[in-house]
C-alpha cells in the first residue's frame, strides 16, 4: 500500500500556529525588503562590474521573496499594512549597519557570511517546525526559494575569495573586524527568528562606520574608462554592419540606465509597495539587456575594455533630474517612445532576424522589445497613472521637459562626445 498524504513524511506533527508562523515569516521578510534597498544602492556604488550586475540580479530576487511572504502572511491573517512595518527595532538597526559597509569587501563578507546565511537558517529552522499538511504552501514556498538563497550565497563567498586576493592583510582584517560587529549586532536582535537571547551589543566588537550615500557619478572599476557623453571614442559606419555595432554597443551600455532606476528605488520614500518591486525588476531587466551586449560584443570579437563606458544616465540623475524626472524620463520618453513601429524595438528585432541574420542578439532584442513593454506598463502605471492622476497629455509634456534637460546637460560635454539634441528616440 502507498503511504498516506502523498507520502508527506512528519504529518502529525503539531506545527507552529499561524500567528507563530506569520511572525516568524515577517521577520525573514524584514530583511528581504531592506536587504534589497541596500543592494540597489551598493550596486551603484561599488566599482567592480560583475559585482554592479550580481546585486542587482538580487535585488530583483530579494524583492520577490518579499513579496511572496508578503502575499503568503495575508493568507495567515497579518494585514499588509502590519506586515509592511518593521517587526523589530534591533533588526533595523542591523540593517541600517550594513548598508553603512565602507567597501566591496565589508559589504560582501557581512551580506554572505553573516546575514544571508543567518536567513537560510532560519528558514530551515522553520522548515523543521511547520506542520508539513497544514502550512504545506508555506513549506512549497520556501524550498523554492532556498535554491534562490543558497546560490546567492554561493556566489558570494566565491567573490569573496576573489576579492580577498586583490587586497590586502589590512583590508581583509577590516572585513573579518566587520563582520564580528554585524553577527554582534544580529544577535543583540535576537537573530533572524528574534527568539535568541538578547544581548547588549559588545563595545570590544564595535567598528565605527560612515552613514552610506549614493555616489555623485557612476563606479567603475580600473579596467574602464568612464564617459558622460555617448560614444566618444567609438564610430559606427553608415551601414547595416555600423548600425549592428551601434546596437551592441547600446545595449552593453545600458549598465548606467540600470544605476538610475537603482537610484529611483534607493532614493523613492513613501511609495506603494509594488512600486519598489516594480523598479526592482526594472533594475534587473537593465542590466540584463547590459549583459545582452556585453554577451554579443565578446562574440564578435570586440574588447569591452578598450572604448569608453557610458555612464551618463546615471549622473543625469544624480546632478539633473529629480527622483520623478528620471524615472519620467527613462519610462515615457524613452521606453514609452521605443514602443512606436517603425523604428522601435520591434524594428530592431527585425533587423537582426531579416538583415543582420544573427541568432543570439535576434534573441536578445526579442527579449529586449518584451521587456520594453512591461516597462512602459511600468511608465504609465507610476508615472501617468499615479504621478499624473491618468492625465497622459501631461505626463508626455514632463517627458518633453526632461527631454530638454537632457540635451542642455549633455551640450555641456560637446566637445568630449558625440551624444547631441537629436539622440533616438527609444535609444538611451
Amino acid at each position: 500500500m502507498m503511504k498516506p498524504f502523498m507520502e508527506i513524511e512528519d504529518w502529525d506533527r503539531i506545527g507552529l500556529s499561524v500567528a507563530e508562523s506569520a511572525k516568524r515569516l515577517q521577520r525573514i521578510a524584514y530583511i528581504d525588503r531592506q536587504l534589497m534597498r541596500i543592494q540597489a544602492g551598493h550596486m551603484i556604488a561599488r566599482p567592480e562590474y560583475e559585482i554592479k550586475g550580481a546585486l542587482g540580479r538580487m535585488v530583483w530576487e530579494d524583492a520577490s521573496h518579499y513579496d511572496q511572504f508578503r502575499n503568503r502572511c495575508k493568507q495567515m491573517r497579518m494585514s499588509t499594512v502590519a506586515f509592511d512595518k518593521c517587526p523589530d527595532p534591533f533588526l533595523e538597526r542591523t540593517m541600517i549597519k550594513l548598508l553603512d559597509s565602507g567597501n566591496t569587501l565589508t559589504l560582501l563578507t557581512a551580506m554572505f557570511e553573516v546575514i544571508k546565511p543567518a536567513q537560510i537558517e532560519a528558514i530551515q529552522d522553520y522548515l523543521s517546525l511547520a506542520q508539513p499538511i497544514a502550512d504545506y504552501p508555506t513549506i512549497h514556498m520556501l524550498r523554492h526559494q532556498l535554491m534562490d538563497r543558497e546560490n546567492q550565497v554561493q556566489w558570494g563567498l566565491e567573490a569573496i575569495r576573489a576579492i580577498s586576493e586583490q587586497t590586502n592583510e589590512e583590508e581583509r582584517t577590516q572585513a573579518e573586524n566587520w563582520k564580528a560587529c554585524m553577527k554582534d549586532y544580529l544577535l543583540a536582535a535576537g537573530g533572524v527568528n528574534g527568539l535568541g537571547e538578547r544581548k547588549e551589543l559588545d563595545p570590544t566588537l564595535e567598528v565605527a562606520s560612515t552613514s552610506f550615500e549614493l555616489p555623485e557619478s557612476s563606479t567603475r572599476d580600473s579596467r574602464f574608462k568612464k564617459t558622460v557623453a555617448k560614444f566618444t571614442d567609438v564610430t559606427f559606419e553608415d551601414s547595416d554592419a555600423g548600425r549592428f555595432k551601434r546596437m551592441m554597443f547600446t545595449r552593453f551600455n545600458e549598465m548606467t540606465p540600470a544605476e538610475a532606476v537603482a537610484c529611483v528605488h534607493f532614493a523613492s520614500e513613501g511609495k506603494p509597495w509594488l512600486f519598489y518591486y516594480d523598479t526592482a525588476r526594472h533594475l534587473w531587466d537593465e542590466i540584463r539587456h547590459s549583459w545582452f551586449g556585453e554577451a554579443a560584443l565578446r562574440i564578435h570579437g570586440f574588447n569591452i575594455y578598450e572604448s569608453a563606458n557610458w555612464t551618463g544616465w546615471y549622473d543625469m540623475t544624480q546632478n539633473l533630474f529629480s527622483i520623478e524626472e528620471a524615472y519620467t524620463h527613462l519610462t515615457i520618453a524613452i521606453e514609452k517612445s521605443a514602443m512606436k513601429y517603425p523604428p522601435g524595438k520591434r524594428e530592431e528585432w527585425e533587423f537582426c532576424r531579416d538583415v543582420v541574420k544573427d541568432s543570439l542578439m535576434t534573441t536578445f532584442q526579442d527579449f529586449d522589445w518584451a521587456d520594453e513593454v512591461v516597462h512602459a506598463g511600468f511608465g504609465q502605471k507610476w508615472v501617468i497613472d499615479h504621478q499624473y492622476n491618468g492625465d497622459s497629455t501631461q505626463a508626455q509634456q514632463a517627458a518633453d521637459l526632461t527631454s530638454e534637460k537632457r540635451n542642455a546637460f549633455m551640450a555641456r560635454y560637446a566637445n568630449e562626445g558625440k551624444e547631441t539634441k537629436n539622440f533616438f528616440a527609444g535609444d538611451y
